[in-house]
């Protein structure tokens, strides 16, 4: 049996067109079914801050290492942290303007 080239390309271009369709297909149901299900849960998840205590700890930590920071600020001399950070250093690109 010869093989018939007209023959094949149809079928590989019905197999492209029916699984780009598929793909599409698959898109449009993950952004209307999928997606805004997944945003309530995270939302829900938020929303129940006071349920996780894993994350009512971490909270809790990086507000006490907020503050310890902001007195560490306050209390450096003339409360500029850009000196001590380089900050007065001039700074130049990797191609110096004529």
């Amino acid at each position: 049996m010869p093989l018939n080239l007209d023959k094949l390309g149809e079928v590989l271009a019905a197999l492209f067109v029916g699984s780009s369709t598929l793909l599409l297909t698959a898109a449009i149901a993950w952004r209307l079914a999928v997606k805004p299900t997944m945003r309530a849960l995270l939302e829900y998840r938020s929303a129940r801050v006071g349920a996780d205590p894993l994350l009512t700890r971490r909270v809790t930590e990086l507000e006490e290492e907020l503050r310890r920071l902001k007195d560490a600020v306050a209390a450096l001399p003339e409360g500029r942290p850009s000196r001590l950070l380089g900050g007065e250093i001039p700074w130049h690109g990797t191609k110096e303007k004529a």
